[in-house]
């Protein structure tokens, strides 16, 4: 027990000095990047201060350039004008080009000089006085619209005196010392509408509608700070809304390298790391030795208490497929005692991978799946197992044997169909029988007492006749439905009631062209009822006779098997026919299912519920266009 305590101590003590030892690199960044913080918010002041006094310097110089304008626009509107007075003027004031319009007949009066683009919507606006600046060719220029009542002027020319100014005096200056810098990698004021202003290295940068944080900074006028990477190369960058007078003018962005920064952990990290490294290796081997204990004991424990009393049975699997634990439950299920299966390859044990094992550790998502396994229908759901990198590092499956539920649910079910039909069959019964009868009596009368050599009379009464015994039939399949189960029980000859149906059979397979092969073993009895039997197997036979009739590409085939083994009957019954699909399969013993012309679909119901009130198993294997092989295996 006192080892256990040092080893718990000095887990203990390497816990603590870890969390020291981080929080000590943690806060050394946090200084570290305040610090450039500070320095990138003393960049940031100066420009927002810089551009709030060329904004409202430019906004003045604006002004002068658009009250010189108005005043000319006025002097040509007093003045009989014409083209080459507007050319004297242009030439005199270095305008690039003068247009002007009629505003009544929205007509263009004249023109002076060469105008890069007229506005399209002159007319529709609603200003007097309206300015923009355009670039041409690398060139900056101003235009500028007035209206009058009479005229309206498209006035376009050079903004090099504005741009000069901004070299000079406005923040273009400033942008330029700041880039000069070796930490600033870049400094942008930047609206929803693009870049404002930038430093010469940057051409293209994240807009603000498709970056959360600029959006986020913008609506919420607050400072920011993120760590993100510009030309290969991590940055910190300061993001702070531009205001003034309390209106939201855009965003300035400032990169400043962590060069510094991370020269400055490197040597910090590297201290604290050695130091740690010097300690831990101390300790290194008692922790992974009592881990590798405590882990055992951990693992022992929760599927000896946890597990164990779970009614469910539980398999674990790692993800190279060694069985790393199983509770008594699994045991019992599939018969494997827990030190048979403990540390075994599961895919050896299990190779058709009934949990779908191998399908969870390369998908790493959950199934839930039934299946027949261990000669019981298991209900089983298995789930992946993540490591601490959300890695899949083995699964668990949890299993139910829900035989006995599925059998409930089945035999509820056949009940219920029973009932419905046995009501059905009553009133059936009551409402064709007399009637029918009457015909047939009938039909009989008028081929025995009237018969006459008229042959279109003779086939009529033969089709009467055909056809009343046709119904007949299907009013007897339907009373078989609501027969009662079978309470007489006596032993009789299985291999003499064979050849009593072949010879019925054979009929029909020469009338059809049916090659029949019979293989029946003599002198095997069972104990059941033979008439209902005999209904059994007749109905299967003659279902595969119609099937094979059909068939013209190959010859016909049926086979008859009875063989008997030890303690075990077994009936074949083969044919090369139509054959069926997977879904037709799974529906032939359901009552009024049928792929047959003007068929009830209770034959082979009836032949079911027959052979399983005989304690028979009947199992169907088909192929479409192959054929179908019936398999009836019974206990004596």
């Amino acid at each position: 027990m006192k080892p256990r305590r040092y080893f718990l101590l000095a887990i203990i003590l390497l816990v603590i000095l870890g969390i020291f030892l981080t929080l000590g690199i943690i806060n050394s960044r946090r200084i570290m990047l305040d610090l450039i913080k500070d320095e990138a918010r003393s960049f940031l002041t100066i420009v927002a201060s810089t551009q709030e006094n060329s904004i409202f310097a430019e906004g003045r110089f604006e002004d002068t350039n658009i009250e010189k304008l108005i005043h000319i626009c006025n002097y040509i509107e007093s003045v009989n004008f014409n083209k080459n007075t507007l050319e004297k003027i242009r030439q005199h004031f270095g305008i690039h080009s003068i247009v002007v319009f009629d505003t009544q007949t929205r007509k263009k009066i004249v023109t002076s000089g060469y105008p890069y683009n007229i506005i399209d919507d002159i007319f529709s606006r609603d200003e007097v006085i309206f300015f923009e600046y355009f670039t041409v060719a690398g060139k900056k220029y101003f235009r500028f619209v007035y209206r009058t009542e009479s005229k309206v002027f498209h006035v376009e020319m050079s903004a090099e005196d504005i741009e000069a100014f901004r070299q000079e005096v406005g923040i273009n200056k400033i942008m330029n010392q700041i880039s000069m810098n070796p930490m600033v990698k870049y400094l942008v004021l930047q609206d929803k509408r693009g870049i404002i202003f930038a430093t010469p290295n940057i051409h293209t940068i994240t807009r603000i509608e498709d970056d959360s944080t600029l959006i986020g900074a913008i609506e919420q006028n607050v400072e920011t700070s993120r760590m993100t990477e510009f030309n290969n190369e991590n940055i910190l960058e300061l993001i702070r809304p531009f205001i003034i007078d309390g209106e939201t003018f855009g965003l300035f962005r400032i990169g400043i390298s962590l060069d510094n920064y991370y020269r400055h952990m490197r040597s910090t990290e590297r201290q604290l790391i050695l130091l740690f490294i010097i300690l831990f290796g101390v300790g290194f081997v008692l922790f992974i030795l009592f881990m590798k204990y405590q882990s055992y004991l951990g693992l022992k424990e929760l599927f000896t208490k946890t597990l164990g009393a779970v009614e469910d049975a539980v398999l674990m699997v790692d993800n190279k497929g060694i069985i790393t634990g199983i509770n008594k439950m699994f045991s019992d299920m599939s018969s494997f005692e827990e030190k048979m299966l403990s540390h075994q390859d599961y895919f050896s044990l299990f190779k058709d991978d009934p949990f779908d094992v191998d399908k969870v550790l390369r998908s790493g998502a959950k199934i839930v799946n039934e299946k027949n396994v261990f000669n019981k229908i298991i209900q089983y759901a298995t789930y992946p197992l993540f490591d601490e990198k959300n890695r899949v590092s083995g699964v668990i499956s949890v299993l139910r044997d829900v035989t006995k539920i599925r059998e409930f649910e089945k035999e509820r079910e056949e009940s219920e169909r029973l009932t419905f039909l046995g009501n059905l069959v009553a009133n059936f019964a009551h409402e064709i029988k007399n009637p029918l009868n009457g015909l047939s009596i009938a039909t009989q009368r008028l081929i025995r007492e009237f018969p006459s050599s008229d042959k279109e009379y003779s086939r009529l009464t033969t089709t009467i006749k055909k056809e009343i015994e046709s119904l007949n039939k299907t009013l007897n399949d339907f009373l078989s439905l609501a027969r009662p189960r079978m309470s007489e029980k006596k032993e009789f000859s299985l291999s003499e009631l064979f050849h009593n149906i072949l010879n019925i059979v054979r009929e029909q397979t020469k009338d059809n062209a049916i090659v029949l092969k019979e293989e029946i073993a003599e002198d095997v009895k069972v104990i059941g009822n033979a008439e209902d039997f005999k209904r059994a197997l007749l109905n299967i036979m003659l279902n595969a006779v119609e099937s094979l009739s059909n068939i013209t590409d190959r010859q016909r085939e049926l086979s008859v098997i009875l063989a008997q083994h030890k303690k075990k009957i077994e009936i074949q019954i083969i044919d090369n026919g139509e054959g069926m699909s997977e879904n037709e399969i799974r529906k032939i013993f359901t009552p009024y299912f049928t792929t047959k012309k003007g068929g009830t679909g209770l034959g082979l119901y009836i032949a079911h519920n027959i052979l399983k009130q005989h304690n028979a198993k009947i199992d169907v294997e088909s192929k479409r266009g192959k054929g179908t092989t019936f398999k009836i295996v019974m206990k004596q």
